[in-house]
């Protein structure tokens, strides 16, 4: 599946856009400010429901405007889909072929994307948050039980926390404390051990692709770190309860999971140089795509974002080789030099869609 053509209302900073692309390499140049990067984000809002890089979707917003459109003509294997999201007055509808969905949910998974972008990095530096929000990322794509999971835990974790904050830090009915466990146990549950299969799954396909970007000199490794690798969830909420009550709000579960990264034992943050860390990052998106092949059968779009700006040419000459490999379906690309990102597009072999974004406010 592909997109063929994306048009863009008062989306970001563009007031109006078409785009017509093709089924493989797409090159969008322009100077900086001029909304690549927002084209790609469009392209992953059709597919997730949701920007890739702000949660609030009132701030997607052209200024001075009170709606949003995005509509996207996608084919697949020769069959026409048309989505349209509009985001209007606080409430956002998702259209696939004119009938509305009844719930965004449901949206989810029907097209896939992997972006790599220069902010990634902060899944390395950020917070522990940057990290679940991407891997919660992947595992909603690919399993609507997972994000249905995800959000019933959510919703159970703010009410016990509304609990608890009414508490102001004095046990007051354990029972009805005790009362949220019939949901929030089987949902975290149900996620922590998705999350252990799936890291599990995929950090052999990760160490390969690592280890080719950086020519097989170190070995990476993904970590899932959560108190229930130790004891189940019952246990947990037992042993926090006291704490749970003293703190206002719940102090453990999958909310609070991580994950770690590591070269040769060591954690990257601490000790890896600023080209491990581009290269785990990339290698980290590239076994996601990988990854996604091989559960769904479909082959997701690659969002690649002003990535040869921040990468040096050994690491971009690897990666394109990768990207260079069969498997690899529509790639959008955007560059402020359309003629560097061509000259390492030429491993690619075959013809390009050059187009340059003009458009903005």
């Amino acid at each position: 599946m592909f997109v063929e053509k994306i048009q863009l209302f008062h989306f970001k900073n563009h007031r109006s856009l078409v785009l017509n692309l093709q089924d493989g390499v797409n090159i969008l140049s322009g100077s900086n400010g001029v909304g690549k990067t927002n084209c790609l984000d469009a392209i992953h809002y059709i597919a997730n429901g949701k920007s890739y890089f702000n949660s609030i979707d009132s701030q997607l917003i052209l200024h001075n405007e009170n709606f949003f459109t995005i509509k996207a003509q996608l084919q697949n294997e020769d069959e026409p889909t048309e989505i349209l999201i509009q985001f209007e007055q606080g409430k956002k509808s998702i259209k696939k072929n004119g009938k509305a969905y009844q719930r965004i949910a449901d949206h989810v998974g029907f097209l896939q994307t992997v972006m790599i972008s220069p902010y990634d990095i902060e899944l390395v530096l950020g917070a522990s948050e940057e990290r679940r929000r991407f891997f919660d990322m992947i595992l909603c794509q690919l399993s609507t039980e997972y994000l249905h999971h995800l959000m019933v835990y959510r919703k159970v974790i703010d009410q016990r926390n509304a609990l608890l904050k009414q508490w102001q830090g004095r046990m007051q009915d354990p029972d009805l404390l005790e009362s949220f466990h019939a949901k929030l146990i089987p949902s975290g549950s149900f996620i922590h051990a998705f999350r252990q299969k799936f890291t599990e799954e995929i950090n052999p396909i990760f160490q390969r692709i690592y280890q080719h970007l950086s020519g097989g000199k170190e070995t990476p490794s993904l970590q899932y770190s959560s108190p229930l690798n130790e004891c189940n969830f019952v246990e947990l909420l037992k042993q926090n309860q006291w704490n749970d009550v003293m703190a206002m709000r719940t102090t453990g579960g999958v909310h609070k999971d991580d994950w770690e990264f590591t070269l040769n034992e060591n954690p990257l943050k601490k000790f890896g140089s600023q080209g491990q860390i581009k290269s785990f990052v990339i290698a980290l998106k590239i076994s996601q795509f990988r990854y996604f092949q091989e559960k769904t059968g479909k082959t997701p779009i690659l969002l690649l974002d002003d990535i040869f700006e921040k990468i040096d040419e050994q690491r971009a000459h690897a990666l394109m080789e990768l990207v260079a490999s069969e498997g690899f379906g529509q790639i959008i690309v955007t560059d402020t030099h359309p003629e560097r990102v061509e000259h390492h597009l030429r491993l690619l072999g075959g013809e390009h869609n050059h187009i340059q974004v003009v458009n903005a406010e």
